[in-house]
């Protein structure tokens, strides 16, 4: 029995490379799941930062008292980052957010019929999204005299 043959122990370069192959077949699809998960999880933190700004200015509205400079009739401005005042407290109400844009638009309706007036508050948000996509929350609400 001097004709054995050789038993090797291992495995190949071409068994070693084919198998590499197959998983990153089959690792394509999950890496791409993953990167779609971070999108959305990106979407979805802006969307909710830019309702918890969209918030925040409303509420500083409802606050004030119904002839406050703040209130005054116009159409869509910039609030940036403005510093709010209530009483001797001041407070910033734009967040250090710097890819959102925040308009406010105040107008004033007196319909002949009502006993009182009231005023219209619109908060819009703006962002872009990571893939250029423009976005926008819009909140609105009445505050009467």
């Amino acid at each position: 029995m001097t004709n054995q043959i050789k038993q090797d122990h291992g495995f190949s370069f071409v068994e070693i490379l084919f198998a590499v192959a197959c998983l990153s077949i089959l690792l394509v699809p999950v890496f791409k799941m993953l990167g779609q998960g971070t999108t959305g999880v990106s979407r979805n933190r802006n969307e909710i930062l830019a309702q918890q700004h969209a918030s925040n200015i409303m509420s500083y509205a409802f606050f004030l008292p119904y002839d406050h400079e703040f209130l005054k009739v116009s159409p869509p401005r910039d609030t940036g980052s403005f510093e709010a005042v209530l009483g001797n407290n001041r407070f910033d109400l734009g967040m250090p957010e710097d890819q959102f844009r925040r308009t406010v638009a105040i107008s004033e309706v007196k319909p002949p019929a009502w006993k009182h007036a009231y005023k219209i508050v619109t908060v819009v948000v703006r962002w872009q999204e990571a893939n250029g996509l423009n976005r926008n929350v819009k909140l609105a609400g009445l505050i009467s005299r």
